[in-house]
């Protein structure tokens, strides 16, 4: 094995260590990534507006009509 080849190994193996130990770490739910820091969502089970608003703009990108280009 080349040397280069263990600090690649090596490398990828304490990326995947912090990787874990970040997660176990964390203690992280659906809403936890969400931007607004006034969101309750997360601790009271109510529901996340930027979920919300991610579902109503993709359910109206779903309802606009096809290009007349498309196919």
């Amino acid at each position: 094995m080349n040397p280069l080849d263990i600090v690649i190994v090596l490398a990828v193996a304490a990326v995947v260590a912090l990787c874990v130990r970040s997660i176990a770490r964390g203690e992280t739910s659906e809403c936890s990534t969400c931007g607004d820091a006034g969101c309750t969502a997360r601790y009271t089970g109510g529901h996340c507006r930027a979920a919300d608003d991610m579902l109503r703009r993709a359910n109206e990108a779903l309802d606009k009509p096809a290009h007349h280009s498309a196919g």
